[in-house]
């Protein structure tokens, strides 16, 4: 049974071109038309013409501190002054390393050489515990046989040696004997060009750890102490303080010896009272024994020349037996030094008296004299020659022997 609607058929084949050119064309416009909007989005619109692209109104944000560097990037040489320990570039972080020094190894003078070592290594743990980062000993003389330094060094070699070898700040110690005990003297340059610091002190041998330690914390500046002034070597030294010698080889041997800067002179003390007991050997056809005690009152007219005055009780021989007397006299001394560091003296003394109902008396004597202390002082007249003139016109002559302890004032 036939369709109730009439059939109909295409019968025209251009329209059938057409039709399947429209269906290939429809997919080529969707993708010209641009991406699909999200569903319930709006409806995306035609393209504009493309633009060159405006470039931002502020640079974008650099890099953080912690993204490395791409490889193979140059980085810029460290300054060479300011920066000692810094290895990076200008965008690098900055460097939280210790500032640095180094200790150049103690001359001794006079004294044991290990005396220099023992007060090396306790200024270089100094340094540390300061917060310092010391430079090792071998590093140290290697800088310094670079420099070709003298030694010991002068405050501008001690700054040049710490610029050759990168570090901040280099100390160096003197140390010689002085009346029994040991003289540091401690030197320290600084590469911000302040300085050069000084400190001086005496020490035991007890106390010679905790006073190398004391002097060098005097002299050093803290590690948060810095001051940029100053960015080149200094100028040579016209006229150096003293001369010095070139080492061949920066060890630990002795140093050449020279003379020690000059340590001040104790106080001078004008007087002195002395009690002193001497023995008279008679040495003439008939032997004589007299003893006297007494004090003696000296002025110093110099660290070494000295007047005294004398008063004593004698007890002297007599021709009937023993007889008590008193005895005057005048004293002129000079003192000849054995020692820089030790106060001993060798006293020449030349002396005039009288023994009343006898007569004059000469005495001429040498011996020797220790200071024990500042305060007091021990000696004896070892030979004494001493001529008694009696009143009947004749000389006695006696060899005597002196011992006396003085107090200084």
């Amino acid at each position: 049974m036939g369709s109730c609607y009439p059939r109909r058929v295409i019968r025209n084949p251009h329209a059938v071109l057409v039709l399947a050119l429209t269906l290939i064309a429809t997919p080529a416009a969707a993708q010209t038309a641009g991406q699909l909007s999200n569903p319930g989005g709006p409806t995306p619109s035609r393209p504009a013409q493309a633009t060159p692209a405006t470039p931002p109104a502020t640079p974008p944000a650099a890099p953080s501190d912690d993204v490395p560097a791409p490889p193979g990037s140059d980085v810029a040489p460290p300054d060479e002054f300011a920066d000692i320990d810094d290895a990076g570039g200008e965008d690098a972080a900055p460097s939280e390393e210790r500032m640095r020094m180094l200790v150049i190894d103690a001359a001794v003078f006079g004294v044991d050489p290990v005396v220099g070592r023992v007060a090396s290594a306790q200024m270089r743990a100094t340094g540390e515990a300061l917060g310092y980062e010391v430079l090792a000993q071998p590093e140290t003389v290697a800088a310094a046989q670079q420099l070709q330094m003298p030694y010991p060094p002068t405050p501008a070699d001690l700054w040049r040696v710490s610029w050759v070898a990168r570090v901040h700040r280099g100390a160096f110690a003197r140390i010689w004997s002085h009346a029994g005990q040991y003289v540091i003297e401690v030197s320290v340059a600084s590469l911000d060009g302040s300085g050069p610091f000084f400190a001086r002190g005496t020490a035991g041998s007890d106390d010679f750890r905790q006073s190398v330690d004391r002097l060098l914390r005097t002299a050093l500046p803290a590690p948060s102490v810095w001051t940029e002034q100053q960015r080149q070597p200094p100028p040579e030294e016209v006229t150096p303080d003293h001369p010095v010698e070139e080492l061949d080889d920066f060890d630990d041997s002795p140093p050449p010896r020279e003379t020690p800067p000059a340590e001040p002179e104790p106080e001078l003390r004008r007087f002195s009272l002395a009690l002193q007991t001497e023995a008279a050997f008679g040495v003439s056809s008939d032997f004589f024994y007299n003893h006297l005690i007494g004090l003696r009152l000296d002025f110093r007219i110099t660290r070494d020349i000295l007047l005294g005055a004398y008063f004593s009780y004698a007890n002297v021989n007599a021709r009937n037996g023993r007889a008590d007397n008193i005895f005057f006299m005048l004293q002129f001394e000079d003192r000849i030094r054995l020692s820089s560091d030790l106060d001993l003296t060798i006293p020449l003394r030349a002396a005039v008296g009288y023994l009343p109902f006898n007569g004059p008396v000469i005495r001429l004597a040498a011996g020797l004299n220790y200071a024990v202390s500042p305060d007091w002082e021990i000696g004896a007249d070892l030979i004494v020659p001493t001529f008694w003139i009696l009143a009947d016109g004749g000389t006695a002559v006696s060899l005597d022997v002196g011992l006396e302890v003085s107090y200084r004032f």
